[in-house]
């Protein structure tokens, strides 16, 4: 496999931090942020649109091999993050609606429209000089990535965080989420398509006990020890 030099893979179960850490990485690397869930979110909610059934896996697997994704720059130039297009629309606004949130695991679970998103994902990040962060990043998507980073915090912590991002105040709510962490977790790792483990070469960061600017801290020194010319550039 063609080896990528400029690259850092992310991975982690659900409200480790993937995406923070992975943006403050991003911008202080000067490199974007591409966070391969979005293709996932974006496909789902272009099945919404289509109303096609989440429970036909040919169908949906069928949308993912016509459409047309784009990857592309943010309009705004101090943000890291990429945007996403989809047979021409932009979805980057509908991403984290509650009915897309609700539908992007069942989704993302159909083995051959991974196979087919892999493939997308793979070549938006031939360029290089990227953070990418996912579920299958540094096993499936980019396995010679020189940076693998798999990102990780107790499902307390994670359902904590998730609580306090959705300002749920009672411990009634609290459980729920951390109910529903649990059933996600079980639900990555033991799909039949990438299933979510750490690569063998990946290094493991724990943030359960990490302040934000910590973790990012820890995160920058493990890039830095592995790519010094990028990290020194910045």
């Amino acid at each position: 496999m063609t080896e990528h030099p400029a690259l850092v893979a992310i991975d982690g179960p659900v409200a480790s931090g993937k995406t923070v850490v992975g943006r403050a990485l991003a911008a202080r690397l000067g490199w974007a942020l591409f966070d391969t869930g979005i293709m996932y979110r974006a496909l789902t909610w272009l099945a919404l649109e289509r109303s096609v059934s989440l429970d036909d896996t040919v169908a949906l697997t069928e949308l993912a091999n016509a459409a047309e994704v784009r990857v592309i720059p943010s309009d705004d130039p101090s943000s890291p993050d990429v945007q996403i297009e989809i047979d021409g629309l932009n979805a980057t606004e509908h991403l984290r609606k509650p009915h897309v949130e609700a539908a992007v695991s069942t989704v993302a679970a159909v083995a051959e429209l991974r196979r087919r998103l892999v493939q997308l994902q793979s070549e938006a990040a031939a360029k290089g000089r990227l953070v990418v962060v996912g579920r299958d990043i540094g096993t499936v998507v980019l396995p010679d990535a020189p940076v693998k980073i798999f990102l990780t915090a107790s499902p307390e912590v994670r359902a904590l965080r998730r609580s306090m991002q959705a300002g749920h105040a009672t411990d009634n709510d609290h459980e729920q989420v951390l109910q529903a962490t649990r059933r996600r977790d079980e639900h990555d790792r033991n799909r039949e398509a990438s299933p979510l483990v750490p690569a063998n070469d990946a290094i493991t960061l724990d943030t359960s006990e990490l302040t934000l600017d910590e973790a990012i801290e820890a995160a920058f020194t493990i890039v830095e020890r592995a790519l010094p010319s990028a990290a020194a550039a910045h």
